[in-house]
């Protein structure tokens, strides 16, 4: 009876031991996708905030008389994706 109980107990103890790896790993496993999202969102925002304060600047100096025209959108993307690379 006892060796029955001690046999029982271990292999409560390996499935809970494997259990809590596979718990252990799906938990990493999100957190790795999670920062992965949140670095490309950052990313995005990085060029968004790029091209606005750019576009800003060109407004301000075109207001104050120190660029006579404008700067094409276009002109600005092209910029921003030559600094990447």
């Amino acid at each position: 009876m006892v060796e029955i109980v001690k046999i029982l107990f271990e292999e409560i103890i390996v499935c809970i031991a494997l259990g809590g790896g596979g718990l252990l790993v799906g938990f990493f496993r999100k957190l790795s996708k999670t920062q992965s999202d949140l670095c490309s969102k950052v990313t995005t925002l990085q060029q968004a905030l790029l091209l606005l304060s750019t576009a800003l600047d060109n407004q301000t100096k075109r207001i104050h008389g120190e660029q006579i025209g404008e700067v094409d959108l276009s002109e600005l993307v092209r910029s921003l994706i030559n600094r990447k690379e």
